[in-house]
């Protein structure tokens, strides 16, 4: 999955990586692996948020972006 090979990289330059999983993460392997792999992820600092769908990214004034999205779990 690209985006988590992304999120990895980007963490270990020191960047704060946050991923957002709609359903399985890395759909089509092996789900023991997978969930090493995000585990391992998580340990290294990755922020994982499940069962999320992204809706919005807004550039701030200050140049940051702000990111919203729905966690299909609370509907928050």
């Amino acid at each position: 999955d690209i985006g988590l090979e992304c999120a990895g990289f980007l963490n270990s330059l020191g960047y704060p990586t946050t991923v957002l999983i709609r359903s399985v993460p890395l759909r089509g392997f092996d789900q023991q692996m997978a969930s090493m792999v995000i585990n391992e992820m998580e340990e290294k600092g990755v922020m994982l948020h499940h069962k999320c769908v992204p809706l919005s990214v807004e550039k701030l004034e200050s140049g940051q972006l702000k990111a919203r999205w729905l966690n299909n779990e609370t509907q928050e």
